[in-house]
C-alpha cells in the first residue's frame, strides 16, 4: 500500500481523510497544519509515494518545494500533485486536465467550443488552457472590472479568441445565450432562464456556489456539472500522477458530495 499525503486545510482534504481505497492500494493521510513547503521536502523522507496538495497558497508553495516541475506547473506556477521519484519530488499540476478528461468522459467536446469563464482566479485559468489546447474556438474571462479580466487571458494556441469583459458589460448577455461552456469560480452574474438551453454545460469550480446556474441550467435542459464532480476527476488525476495507472473517480463523489 502506497502512502500518499493530503496537504492543506482545504474541505476536499478533510472529506477524503476518510477515503478508504477497496483496492487497497493507498492510504490517503492528512497532513492539515504547518509549512506545505517542509512536509514536501519531507516526504521522500517519511516514505511517501507523493501528496495532493489544496488551496492556492498551499499549491503555489508546493511549486517552490519541489526539486523538479512539469510545464504545467511551471506555466500555472503551482503544484497540486507531488510524485516521490527516489530522494526528489516531482510536482505537476493536473487540475485543469483532469476537468477537461472528465468533460469528455461524459460525452462534451471542447472542439469548436464557445467556454465563458466567471472568475479569473487559478482554477478557471487552468481549465480554460486546457480547453484551448483540445480546440475551443473562443474563451472569455469575467471579472468585476475590466483590466482584471484582461489580465487573466493567458496566451492562447492560435486560432484561438480571447478577451475579458467585465461583469457589467453590456455584451455579456449574449455571450452567455451563444456559449457552449460556462466556467463557475465567482457569482458574477445571476442566471437569465430564457438565455440557457440544452446547448449549454455548465460547470462549477470551487464549493459553495449559489445553485440558482444549476437549477435553472437542468430545467432549461442545460448539462450541470456540480464541484463534487469536478474534484472527484481532479484528485482521481492527482492520483494517477503520483501512483501511476488508473484511479477512478466514481469512488471518490460520495465523499465529496457531503463537503
Amino acid at each position: 500500500m502506497q502512502l500518499v499525503a493530503l496537504l492543506g486545510s482545504d474541505p476536499s482534504a478533510r472529506a477524503l481523510a476518510r477515503y478508504r481505497d477497496p483496492e487497497m492500494r493507498v492510504w490517503l493521510h492528512p497532513v492539515p497544519s504547518g509549512s506545505v513547503a517542509e512536509a514536501v521536502r519531507a516526504l521522500p523522507v517519511l516514505g511517501f509515494a507523493g501528496a495532493l496538495v489544496f488551496g492556492e497558497d498551499g499549491r503555489a508553495e508546493a511549486a517552490r518545494a519541489v526539486a523538479r516541475r512539469s510545464l504545467d506547473a511551471e506555466e500555472q506556477k503551482a503544484v497540486d500533485a507531488v510524485a516521490v521519484a527516489g530522494d526528489a519530488t516531482v510536482g505537476d499540476h493536473v487540475g485543469g486536465r483532469a476537468v477537461v478528461e472528465g468533460l469528455r468522459r461524459a460525452g462534451w467536446d471542447p472542439r469548436g467550443a464557445r467556454v465563458v469563464a466567471l472568475g479569473e482566479g487559478p482554477a478557471a485559468r487552468a481549465v480554460v488552457r486546457e480547453l484551448a489546447a483540445a480546440g475551443a474556438e473562443e474563451v472569455t474571462f469575467v471579472a468585476r472590472d475590466a483590466p482584471t479580466a484582461e489580465q487573466a487571458v493567458p496566451e492562447l494556441p492560435t486560432g484561438v479568441r480571447g478577451r475579458g469583459l467585465a461583469a457589467h458589460d453590456p455584451a455579456l448577455p449574449t455571450l452567455l445565450e451563444r456559449c457552449d461552456a460556462l466556467l463557475r469560480s465567482e457569482d458574477l452574474v445571476a442566471p437569465a432562464a430564457a438565455r440557457l438551453g440544452p446547448h449549454l454545460t455548465v460547470v462549477d469550480l470551487v464549493p459553495g456556489l449559489d445553485g440558482a446556474w444549476r437549477r435553472d441550467g437542468r430545467a432549461a435542459g442545460a448539462t450541470a456539472v456540480p464541484w463534487a464532480d469536478v474534484e472527484a476527476h481532479r484528485v482521481a488525476a492527482g492520483l494517477r500522477a503520483v501512483m501511476g495507472g488508473d484511479v477512478d473517480a466514481e469512488p471518490l463523489l460520495e465523499l465529496l458530495h457531503d463537503v
